[in-house]
């Protein structure tokens, strides 16, 4: 029995603007997976991450405080595009798909009365129905495609940046320690010891 690969009714009803929707839903359901991957996997290897850090941190504790953190700031900021990759990606998408779903109705609108002024009998309330039905339907998809994307680019963006601070507080907490060691050390050997240091 030959598979039927003719796309649904209600697909074909969306007219001209159904396939870049549908290019956009598959686009925002390819990005959400990988950001859920992402992100569980990230939170297991959460420790590895940090670990990688810690030894960056190690090799330039010869280095000023300022310095040290200026070296674990850029560090962060390259894990940052990982940790936030996709997001502006769904933003566009959760912008653009409504305008899309609108121009189809406006399309359609179009078809229905261009239908209408071909008519030279009476028109049926049933036409005119039918044609706004048909239209107002991509907008209703394009919603469909755009509230979802704009509320997964907003949780992944949350998540993201709470991964990237949690790594900041524990990277500043290393940096802190390292003062404070030295400043024992300097302290045993005479010298005045560190007082006060900046966070």
């Amino acid at each position: 029995m030959p598979l039927d690969l003719a796309p649904p009714e209600w697909f074909r009803q969306l007219g001209p603007i159904a396939w870049p929707l549908a290019v956009c839903s598959i686009i925002v359901f390819a990005v959400c997976l990988e950001r859920v991957v992402f992100t569980l996997r990230s939170r297991w290897g959460d420790d590895a991450a940090f670990r990688r850090l810690a030894d960056s941190m190690i090799l330039h504790r010869s280095l000023p405080k300022p310095l040290r953190d200026d070296v674990g700031a850029m560090m962060l900021h390259e894990l940052e595009r990982s940790y936030l990759g996709g997001v502006k990606v769904l933003r566009i998408i959760g912008t653009v798909s409504p305008m899309l779903g609108l121009l189809g109705t406006i399309l359609g609108i179009i078809s229905a009365f261009r239908a209408i002024a071909a008519q030279t009998g009476p028109v049926s309330p049933n036409m005119i129905a039918e044609g706004l039905w048909e239209a107002m339907l991509t907008t209703a998809v394009g919603l469909m495609i755009s509230l979802p994307a704009l509320l997964a680019a907003h949780l992944f963006k949350h998540v993201g940046e709470r991964q990237i601070d949690n790594l900041a507080l524990r990277l500043n907490r290393l940096s802190l320690s390292f003062e404070i060691e030295d400043g024992d050390v300097r302290g045993e050997g005479g010298k005045r010891p560190v007082k006060g240091i900046a966070a």
